[in-house]
């Protein structure tokens, strides 16, 4: 039985660390699938003649828009922060 035991823990480690190498690599790819995403759509744009300028007026308006979801978002957590933190003053 005590082997088993040593086993099933050897097993349980080893599944771990390689689950944990599982998400490393899967945000890996992730990333990189994101990059392949742009590059082909530049290859797109480029093969298809778009002007640069639009090119570059569409990365404007995306730069915008992701700029107001960050305020957005830093808004978000800086209230939840603040509301944990008054939950924890309250408990206290």
């Amino acid at each position: 039985m005590k082997v088993e035991v040593e086993t099933i823990n050897g097993d349980n480690s080893t599944f771990l660390t390689l689950e944990r190498k599982y998400e490393l690599l899967i945000k890996d790819v992730r990333k990189y699938e994101g990059e392949l995403a742009d590059y082909n759509l530049a290859l797109d744009k480029y093969r298809s003649d778009t002007k640069p300028e639009d090119i570059e007026a569409l990365f404007m308006h995306i730069k915008n828009q992701n700029d107001k979801l960050r305020t957005h978002l830093d808004t978000l957590f800086s209230e939840k922060r603040n509301i944990e933190q008054e939950i924890q003053e309250s408990e206290e």
